[in-house]
Protein backbone atom coordinates (compact mmCIF):
# COMPACT_ATOMS: atom_id res chain seq x y z
CA UNK A 1 0.00 0.00 0.00
CA UNK A 2 1.35 3.24 -1.05
CA UNK A 3 1.88 5.92 1.99
CA UNK A 4 -0.49 7.77 0.64
CA UNK A 5 -3.48 5.44 0.82
CA UNK A 6 -2.24 4.07 3.96
CA UNK A 7 -2.76 7.41 5.64
CA UNK A 8 -6.32 7.55 4.09
CA UNK A 9 -6.71 3.86 5.22
CA UNK A 10 -5.45 4.84 8.64
CA UNK A 11 -7.39 7.85 8.68
CA UNK A 12 -10.43 5.98 7.93
CA UNK A 13 -10.18 3.60 10.56
CA UNK A 14 -9.25 5.87 13.38
CA UNK A 15 -12.22 7.96 12.62
CA UNK A 16 -14.20 5.10 13.63
CA UNK A 17 -12.88 5.50 16.85
CA UNK A 18 -11.40 2.47 19.53
CA UNK A 19 -12.64 -0.16 18.40
CA UNK A 20 -12.44 -1.72 22.15
CA UNK A 21 -14.45 1.03 23.34
CA UNK A 22 -17.27 0.42 20.69
CA UNK A 23 -16.85 -3.41 22.03
CA UNK A 24 -17.32 -2.09 25.60
CA UNK A 25 -20.02 0.16 24.73
CA UNK A 26 -17.90 2.85 25.97
CA UNK A 27 -19.25 5.03 23.29
CA UNK A 28 -17.11 7.10 20.97
CA UNK A 29 -13.42 7.60 21.36
CA UNK A 30 -10.62 9.25 19.74
CA UNK A 31 -8.78 6.09 18.04
CA UNK A 32 -4.48 5.84 16.97
CA UNK A 33 -3.56 2.89 14.85
CA UNK A 34 -2.06 -0.07 16.15
CA UNK A 35 -0.33 -2.82 13.87
CA UNK A 36 -1.09 -6.10 14.81
CA UNK A 37 2.22 -7.98 14.70
CA UNK A 38 3.16 -11.58 15.50
CA UNK A 39 6.60 -11.87 12.65
CA UNK A 40 7.75 -10.20 9.97
CA UNK A 41 7.64 -6.10 9.40
CA UNK A 42 5.38 -3.52 10.62
CA UNK A 43 3.76 -2.15 7.74
CA UNK A 44 2.44 -5.49 6.57
CA UNK A 45 0.58 -5.82 9.32
CA UNK A 46 -2.74 -5.52 9.94
CA UNK A 47 -3.96 -2.42 11.89
CA UNK A 48 -7.27 -1.67 14.21
CA UNK A 49 -7.97 1.89 15.80
CA UNK A 50 -7.47 1.91 19.90
CA UNK A 51 -8.00 4.76 22.10
CA UNK A 52 -4.62 5.96 23.66
CA UNK A 53 -5.22 3.89 27.07
CA UNK A 54 -6.03 0.70 25.37
CA UNK A 55 -3.30 0.78 22.67
CA UNK A 56 -0.38 2.60 24.90
CA UNK A 57 -1.85 3.05 28.58
CA UNK A 58 -1.39 0.30 31.75
CA UNK A 59 -4.85 -1.43 30.56
CA UNK A 60 -3.91 -1.79 26.63
CA UNK A 61 -2.35 -3.89 24.29
CA UNK A 62 1.80 -2.91 25.31
CA UNK A 63 1.00 -2.17 28.72
CA UNK A 64 -0.14 -5.41 29.66
CA UNK A 65 1.15 -7.59 26.85
CA UNK A 66 -1.18 -9.18 24.46
CA UNK A 67 -2.08 -12.56 26.03
CA UNK A 68 -3.26 -10.53 29.59
CA UNK A 69 -4.75 -8.15 27.06
CA UNK A 70 -7.21 -10.43 25.79
CA UNK A 71 -7.83 -12.24 29.40
CA UNK A 72 -8.88 -8.84 30.68
CA UNK A 73 -11.16 -7.70 27.95
CA UNK A 74 -11.95 -11.25 26.60
CA UNK A 75 -11.38 -10.32 23.08
CA UNK A 76 -8.18 -10.47 20.99
CA UNK A 77 -6.61 -8.20 18.82
CA UNK A 78 -7.50 -10.65 16.00
CA UNK A 79 -11.43 -10.64 17.46
CA UNK A 80 -11.04 -6.76 16.92
CA UNK A 81 -9.78 -6.81 13.66
CA UNK A 82 -12.49 -8.85 12.46
CA UNK A 83 -14.83 -6.51 13.97
CA UNK A 84 -13.09 -3.55 12.74
CA UNK A 85 -13.15 -5.56 9.28
CA UNK A 86 -16.97 -5.84 9.27
CA UNK A 87 -17.25 -2.09 10.94
CA UNK A 88 -15.54 -0.70 7.32
CA UNK A 89 -17.56 -2.91 5.00
CA UNK A 90 -14.82 -5.73 3.98
CA UNK A 91 -16.15 -9.54 4.38
CA UNK A 92 -14.14 -12.26 6.14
Amino acid sequence: MSSKLEKQHYDRLASFGCILCNFLDLGETPAEIHHIRHAGLRKNAPVIALCPEHHRGNTGVHGMGRKAFARHYGVSEEDLLERTLKLVGVKT
